[in-house]
């Protein structure tokens, strides 16, 4: 079924784009980066989307545009009036969507996702297995990465020039998937920085032991798709997807077995059919391709309502999870406290579902409140630290799934057949579908039952 278009004046032109260009000032009109959905050939089919590729590479470059482009899609910042010409070619052009910016939205979890226990009964640490990890960049010589990071895969599509982790939101996201900290002699432990509720700096503790990842031997890939300020466009992770896609299928094994996405912006289901956004779409061949991918849900569950009296109260918010999490495919997660979930259930700020279009969402849950990974202040004399969010949660699924393959490497490259695995063994929290998903993540009990 095709997905729904909403009434504009222009079919093309998705709303967020009509809406920048109406802004605008019309004396000083400012380039819109946009994302050019290209139309199949009508009349020759067998050709895909090659002719619409060159038609409108054409335009583009005869008015002097950068572009960047994949398989499916064009990219570029255009004049409005440009767009309104683009929008006539309807033979070229499918749709015409706003580059939306995506936002980066951990170790007594790993006990609460059952990894301890698996790592001792069936020494579950995902050797063999690598997982990309979109995001900021990693910082591959902390000494939580011994050898983890395959700087050799490793790719660059944000607007930086160096794959480096400037941020660090990357680097913790990946400390939680694989890496161990290496044993240090007695009286010189690790240490973390915690976080006091109103207090600017930060409390430094001594670690009790050697912080590890989920799946601690499985290997890591740098795929820096945010800039140094946690931000970028669609299109650059629409462009580390397909990267990854490819290295698989030109490849005779295996290289890549799942990505993390601990990203996302806001979806308005007005705007197309949800789930169906162009970096949706390529999170979607992705799957298809054998990739198992893993989105963390979004921070956007809680707010205010106004009463009729005036007055704010704080209120959960339903149907507020990001793209491209709402790719059916996908495995969205959603954030539980770290140690007690049964006990505080989905934290407060876990974006909670249904999807725009009725589906079920999230699909697991995973700790995500001030979990400790890796910092990025080793100078201050700190090599892990304490961040909350979703985007801690979803890489917790990402080192389960990991270090279940490691275990069961004929599941490898089935991405469908993995997520119904989890799903079925999620523990089940007791709280709303649409709030805690199939449950809890279950390191142990997914890999017993198969």
């Amino acid at each position: 079924m095709t997905p729904h278009r909403p009434h504009f004046k222009s079919f093309l032109i998705s709303p967020p784009v009509h809406r920048e260009m109406d802004a605008q000032d019309k004396a000083h009109p400012q380039p819109i980066a946009v994302i050019i959905t290209l139309a199949e050939s009508r009349e020759h089919p067998e050709e895909g989307v090659g002719p619409s590729k060159a038609r409108v590479r054409e335009f583009l470059q005869s008015r002097h545009y950068e572009v960047r482009e994949t398989d499916f899609y064009l990219f570029a910042r255009m004049l409005p009036e440009d767009i309104e010409h683009l929008a006539t070619m309807k033979q070229w052009v499918y749709q015409i969507w706003k580059d939306e910016t995506c936002y980066a939205h951990l170790l007594a979890s790993t006990d609460t996702v059952k990894a301890a226990a698996a790592w001792r009964t069936f020494e579950a640490r995902g050797k063999g297995i690598t997982w990309a990890v979109l995001d900021t960049g990693v910082k591959a010589d902390h000494p939580h990465f011994c050898d983890t990071v395959d700087q050799q895969l490793s790719r660059n599509f944000s607007n930086t020039t160096s794959l480096d982790d400037v941020n660090g939101h990357g680097t913790h996201v990946a400390g939680i998937i694989a890496g161990c900290a290496a044993l240090r002699p007695a009286g010189s432990p690790y240490k973390a920085a915690t976080y006091v509720e109103n207090q600017d700096t930060p409390e430094l503790v001594d670690l009790p032991g050697c912080p590890s990842g989920v799946a601690p031997l499985a290997k890591i890939v740098n795929v820096k798709v945010l800039d140094d300020d946690a931000t970028g466009s669609a299109s650059a992770a629409i462009q580390g997807l397909e990267y990854l896609r490819k290295l698989n299928q030109n490849s005779r094994s295996i290289k890549v077995d799942g990505a993390n996405l601990s990203l996302g912006y806001p979806f308005d289901p007005k705007w197309y059919g949800c789930g169906h956004s162009p970096l949706c779409e390529e999170v979607s061949r992705a799957v298809r391709s054998g990739l198992v991918v893993v989105i963390s849900c979004g921070n956007s569950g809680y707010g205010t309502t106004k009463l009729d009296t005036g007055q704010e109260i704080p209120t959960w918010i339903d149907l507020s999870i990001t793209d491209p999490a709402n790719t059916q495919e996908a495995i969205a997660v959603g954030s539980v406290h770290k140690t007690k979930p049964h006990t505080y259930g989905i934290s407060y700020f876990s974006s909670k579902g249904p999807t725009g279009d009725g589906r079920l969402k999230p699909d697991l849950v995973a700790p995500g409140e001030k979990v400790i990974s890796c910092s990025l202040h080793l100078k201050e004399g700190y090599e892990y630290e304490e961040k909350s969010g979703t985007s801690m949660s979803a890489p917790h699924v990402s080192g389960a799934i990991a270090a279940f393959l490691s275990v069961h490497p004929e599941f490898r490259g089935n991405p469908m057949l993995v997520k119904d695995i989890f799903l079925k063994s999620a523990t089940d929290l007791g709280r709303d579908r649409n709030f805690q998903g199939a449950g809890l993540v279950d390191l142990m009990r997914a890999i017993m039952s198969v």
